[in-house]
């Protein structure tokens, strides 16, 4: 267990639910944690900095920043991912003394669970292959929500599932198969070795 109160900065409130959950598996479930969804990306870049300032005075002394590398809708390729980390850097770059990991998922984190035949086969109730590669799988989420359509045509998977998911994934899987996953894992396996 650590005894960090770790903060997880994040787009949406599903995502600083999977991160709480990753955190716990790795960490253990005593592993105090502290969260702020942003609601939007521009909104995560703009306020980062004060969030950051504000989080540490509340007693945060780890931090983990979540921003997905998105799609550039005029021509439907990635992002630069450098730059986006550069932008990330610069808004934490006035607070001394903080351990973060910066955690940019490939389009989404839903790529993630694209690393584990047994959470495919889940969401698609055993249909479904998991990708060597899931940070080549453009539209993870809407893939997943394809896989889980049945019969009735209704999909079954929703980005509520996902702590649930999360819940299932095999870590080491996902670790061998998805960079920013074997990352993040490699920072808090740190944080618990002080």
């Amino acid at each position: 267990m650590s005894s960090n109160l770790i903060a997880i900065i994040a787009e949406d409130e599903t995502d600083c639910d999977v991160f709480r959950q990753i955190i716990h598996r790795v960490l253990g479930t005593n592993t105090r944690t502290k969260s702020w969804a942003s609601k939007s990306s521009s909104t995560l870049k703009r306020k980062l900095s004060a969030k950051l300032k504000v989080m540490t005075r509340e007693g945060c002394d780890a931090f983990i920043i979540v921003h997905d590398l998105d799609r550039n809708p005029k021509n439907n390729s990635l992002n630069d991912e450098k730059q986006l980390r550069d932008h990330l850097e610069l808004s934490c770059s006035n607070i001394n003394g903080i351990r973060k990991y910066i955690c940019i998922p490939i389009e989404e984190l839903e790529a993630w669970f694209w690393s584990d035949p047994e959470v495919v086969k889940y969401v698609g109730r055993g249909k479904g292959k998991a990708h060597p590669n899931p940070h080549l799988i453009i539209k993870p989420k809407e893939e997943l929500i394809k896989l889980s359509i049945g019969e009735n045509r209704k999909p079954r998977y929703s980005t509520n599932m996902n702590v649930e998911l999360a819940e299932k994934l095999n870590l080491e899987l996902c670790a061998t198969r998805c960079p920013s996953f074997k990352e993040l894992r490699d920072f808090l396996q740190s944080l618990s070795r002080g």
